[in-house]
């Protein structure tokens, strides 16, 4: 039976796209848990420019493999906006879960 060339090439081209899902995923796991090992956290929070610094992965990348990292409970994103150590904006920051569900530090 033959395949459309058409849709064996859309299957391939979406299996590039998330072929360094998982190792982009453990670089950021990675920089969060260096950034608060070193003591660059604050109360056990990391931003997303602060992973993008320590990884050197992109701030858009580390945003989308962040994303993803939260849905799977790998993260935790705070509710208060808080002042980025690299920018200085307000933004969420995130950290590791601890056992009650929020930033172990």
């Amino acid at each position: 039976m033959k395949t459309s060339v058409r849709e064996s090439s859309l299957m391939a081209y979406d299996t590039l796209k998330t072929a360094d899902l998982g190792r982009q995923e453990k670089q950021v796991l990675a920089g969060v848990a260096l950034l608060i090992r070193t003591g660059q956290h604050t109360d056990g929070w990391v931003s997303r420019r602060q992973i993008a610094q320590i990884t050197g992965l992109e701030t858009s990348t580390v945003a989308a493999r962040v994303h993803s990292l939260i849905a799977a409970h790998r993260l935790v994103e705070s509710e208060d906006l808080t002042p980025c150590p690299v920018t200085g904006k307000r933004v969420h920051m995130v950290g590791l879960p601890g056992a009650d569900g929020r930033a172990a530090a």
